[in-house]
């Protein structure tokens, strides 16, 4: 437990933590946004049977074990950095983004099989492969931008820039992967549950 006098000269600045927050609240409302309208189309859309079921690759699983694992890794770099073992929050970065990477190497095809169920049911009137694809993509841009923060963030780790009075990097880092995880839940367990 970090003594409260020294809290606050180990936490990340306001106006960090409170520009992160702000951020995180436009993604937020933009995949909401995407999720409501999945919702919509896949609900009331007449073009979409009723029988029809979403046929979802398998390898989506496989990233969300990817992302859940890299946020618990970037959790544990903060955690690392705060009880003053910069070496050990340097090895969690390290392996965060390389969870980041393998996320983004099992999208690529899985995207690509999206595309593909897209382009055959869209012939029949069906665009909802279409949206699923655009949706998944949007993560994976993002997840793309944070995987290059992390390569950023690894290195500054590695040349030692971070100590436990100044690790808002590490910090940020951390809160915008597990907001990742929390996002790519939301959709991959919406589009699993409305099929």
């Amino acid at each position: 437990m970090i003594p409260a006098a020294d809290q606050d000269l180990r936490s990340p600045s306001q106006a960090q933590t409170i520009g992160m927050w702000l951020f995180l609240l436009t993604l937020a409302i933009l995949f909401a946004a995407g999720m409501l309208g999945y919702g919509v189309v896949r609900l009331t859309s007449p073009a979409i049977p009723d029988n029809f079921h979403l046929h979802l690759p398998q390898a989506l699983w496989l990233s969300t074990i990817l992302v859940l694992a890299a946020s618990y890794t970037a959790h544990r770099a903060v955690v690392s950095i705060i009880h003053n073992k910069p070496a050990i929050s340097q090895r969690w970065m390290g392996v965060t983004t390389a969870l980041a990477l393998g996320f983004l190497l099992v999208q690529t095809p899985s995207m690509l099989l999206l595309l593909a169920d897209h382009a055959k049911l869209l012939s029949a009137g069906m665009p909802l492969y279409g949206l699923v694809f655009s949706l998944v993509l949007v993560h994976a841009a993002h997840v793309f931008g944070g995987f290059i923060a992390l390569v950023i963030t690894w290195r500054h780790a590695l040349a030692g820039q971070y100590t436990n009075q100044n690790y808002g990097g590490v910090y940020c880092s951390a809160l915008y992967w597990h907001f990742l995880d929390v996002i790519w839940l939301a959709m991959f367990g919406t589009m699993s549950f409305l099929g």
